[in-house]
């Protein structure tokens, strides 16, 4: 590597830092618990991702909310029916029950994994179940945006409006910028 592309990583660092930061600002607040609004996110890079991560759980543990980082890609169908069989489903009674326990947060890497037709397996059990979750508070994490599009956006998946996208525009690539039709 060369000391131009040394320096130029160097300063891309702190600019990663700031936009995950912002996003992190946004997405936990005082008001998260209250909300529970799942959200996903393409993050453009590794570098981008871990300063998502840091981000992320360092705004979540300054508003008291405990974090948890789940990486999907060493097995993806094998954890995401891990995360499955914690959740309640229609039963989650976490906020209605008056307890006032605080929702973690679960940060899931490599979401992007269920991208594709051959994937569909372990995520209708796990839709079934995370759509009446009160427990967590949830973002999905990918890096493909395809594949994150593929699980999103179209009315035929189980997933289908279940995260809202917190991608900035300058994380996404060209062709998501134009609207879905």
């Amino acid at each position: 590597m060369s000391n131009r592309e040394e320096c130029r990583m160097a300063a891309a660092a702190p600019a990663l830092e700031a936009i995950a930061a912002r996003l992190a600002g946004g997405f936990i607040h005082r008001l998260t618990p209250l909300l529970g609004i799942p959200a996903r996110l393409i993050c453009p890079s590794d570098e981008a991702e871990q300063a998502i991560v840091v981000a992320m759980t360092r705004a979540a543990a300054v508003q008291g909310i405990p974090a948890e980082v789940i990486d999907l890609r060493p097995a993806p169908a094998e954890r995401l029916d891990a995360v499955t069989a914690r959740l309640d489903g229609w039963q989650s009674g976490a906020v209605d029950s008056g307890d006032h326990a605080v929702q973690p947060l679960l940060i899931l890497l490599g979401f992007d994994a269920f991208g594709d037709d051959t994937q569909d397996g372990p995520t209708y059990p796990f839709r079934s179940k995370f759509q009446f979750d009160r427990k967590f508070l949830w973002l999905f994490v990918g890096r493909d945006a395809s594949r994150m599009r593929f699980l999103f956006d179209s009315y035929r998946r189980p997933l289908y409006r279940a995260a809202g996208d917190i991608t900035p525009d300058d994380w996404q690539p060209n062709e998501c910028r134009e609207p879905v039709v």
